[in-house]
Formats: structure tokens, sequence, C-alpha cells
């Protein structure tokens, strides 16, 4: 297998996404133990930069069957240093958090928002994915809901590297991992 590290943006989402994929593989309780009875007990899908478009855009269609999901976008990025040794690139990245909760008590917010914690800790447990480093500040926020029972939490990060590039072995052959 070759391992080629690429530190371009989309090779940075791409590493976070399947980060966060690993870790929310658990995020739902046991069935006996949800706060939230009405939601299914699934992963949420994590998206890169758009929602896939749907197949069926029927009015039939179970909208909450799309939920809970993530999506990773790159905003923007900015170089300040072309040297090779130098930390002089920033990429800009955005998590949103989505949640789907019928409850009349509009505590639906709590879902996506609880996604967005625990990504939060294990980006702060390990500041370092693919090249690049998380840097401070990071804000958050649980957006306010203009259409129950959807809901949205959002995560704003900074990553801070080298300039974009894909790294190879001084030798200029990619590393064969052993697996």
């Amino acid at each position: 297998m070759v391992n080629i590290l690429d530190r371009s943006p989309s090779g940075l989402v791409d590493a976070l996404r399947k980060r966060i994929e690993k870790l929310l593989i658990s995020f739902w309780p046991l069935p006996e133990e949800q706060e939230f009875k009405d939601s299914e007990p699934r992963p949420p899908r994590v998206h890169v930069q758009y929602f896939p478009i749907s197949k069926t855009a029927s009015k039939e269609r179970n909208a909450e069957k799309d939920f809970p999901a993530v999506m990773i976008v790159c905003t923007n990025g900015t170089i300040t240093d072309l040297s090779e040794v130098s930390d002089g690139s920033i990429i800009n990245i955005n998590f949103y958090f989505y949640g789907y909760n019928k409850e009349s008590d509009n505590q639906g917010w709590r879902i996506p928002t609880g996604m967005m914690w625990r990504v939060l800790q294990d980006l702060l447990s390990n500041t370092i994915e693919n090249g690049y480093q998380l840097t401070t500040p990071i804000k958050w926020s649980p957006l306010n809901s203009v259409d129950p029972p959807y809901f949205t939490a959002m995560l704003e990060t900074a990553w801070k590297g080298q300039p974009p590039a894909v790294e190879v072995p001084q030798d200029g052959y990619p590393i064969e991992e052993n697996n």
C-alpha cells in the first residue's frame, strides 16, 4: 500500500472525514439508553464540502433518514510563507453537525451539539492531522433552528502547516506500508 501524505485542502478534509467517521460510529447509545426515543440509532453520515444530491426528491421521501449528519467544509486558506521549513499555510475548516428530533420540547439541539462536542474533544486530544496542526481560537455554536425538527451546530477551526503539497520520501518513491 502506498503511503502518501496529501497536505492539500482536500487531503486534510478527507483525513478529517475518516477520523470523524471512526469517532462517531458509536455516537448513538443503545435504544434503552437513548435520551431521544424517536431517533433511530445509526451512526452519522459524514460528508465532505456538500451534501450529495438526493436521488429521490419526492415529497413522500422520509428526510429524517438523512440524519444525523456531519458536513466538513473547507472555507478558505492563507499562505504566508513559501519556505519548505516554514509553517506558512492555514486551512480553515468548518464542521456542521445536523440532527433530527420531532419531540415537542424542542431539545433536538442536543443531538448536533453532542456530536460537535465529542469531535472537539477528540481534536483537542490529538491536534495534528495530515501534516497540519489545529490552532486556536476555535469557535463553536449550537445554531438556532429556524426549521425544527432539524437542528444544527457548527465548529470553526483553523489548521496550520507547510504550504499545500504532496509529500513523498527524499528518494522520490512512496513508502510501502506492511499490512
